[in-house]
């Protein structure tokens, strides 16, 4: 464990898990080769070991980790603690970091499934002209970033102090606004996509037809 030899695996403890980091990209999608420097940290791995889950502190109720060993995970850039072990990079995420899960090597829009109570939202799409016509300048759409989506896939709910789930009050096809910078921006496909947490959300409404 980071370059020291230890007596046994390593386990996740209460809502813990270890992700064996997936490798950093080193070239371009036209195959030119990228120094460290501009190498882009990946956020993708795969579960190696899970701790048991958090116990609730008020109900005594375990909260146990809502993916498995095996399963490939999607979290935030800035989540976790790194380490190395068995000589390869990993992460101890809390469960709470996960944005996505999926089974097998793609991470696909069909593949996909948003952890407890986070959603997968379309983008609602920026102009990158003015009014009157005039380009934006390049970046500026980014910085008039939308907080508006449609769902197209939800997790199964929040936990209760119970240890039950908590019904969402979206559904898919359903349209949200958001908190201004609560979503993490995903790319699947050549797609832009979204994800936040459903306490983020500040209201829905149905498009019309």
């Amino acid at each position: 464990l980071d370059d020291a030899e230890i007596g046994s695996a390593v386990e996740p403890l209460s809502n813990y898990l270890l992700v064996r980091v997936a490798s950093t990209v080193d070239s371009t999608v036209g195959g030119v080769l990228l120094p460290d420097k501009a190498k882009e940290k990946p956020t993708e791995g795969i579960v190696v070991a899970v701790g048991p889950g958090r116990t609730h502190p008020d109900t005594g109720v375990l909260m146990p980790v809502p993916v498995e060993v095996g399963e490939r995970v999607l979290y935030g850039k800035y989540d976790g603690t790194a380490i190395k072990y068995c000589g390869e990079d990993h992460q101890l995420l809390r469960d709470d970091d996960v944005l996505l899960a999926w089974e097998g090597e793609a991470m696909t829009l069909d593949a996909v499934r948003p952890v407890r109570d986070r959603l997968l939202l379309t983008v609602t799409k920026v102009e990158d002209t003015t009014s009157s016509g005039l380009a934006l300048a390049p970046g500026v759409a980014e910085q008039q970033k939308t907080s508006t989506g449609k769902v197209i896939k939800l997790g199964e709910g929040r936990l209760a102090s119970s240890g039950s789930l908590m019904p969402m009050p979206v559904q898919v096809g359903d349209s949200v606004k958001y908190r201004e910078y609560a979503g993490s921006d995903v790319k699947m496909g050549g797609e832009d996509f979204v994800v936040c947490r459903m306490i983020d959300c500040l209201a829905k409404w149905s498009e019309s037809d």
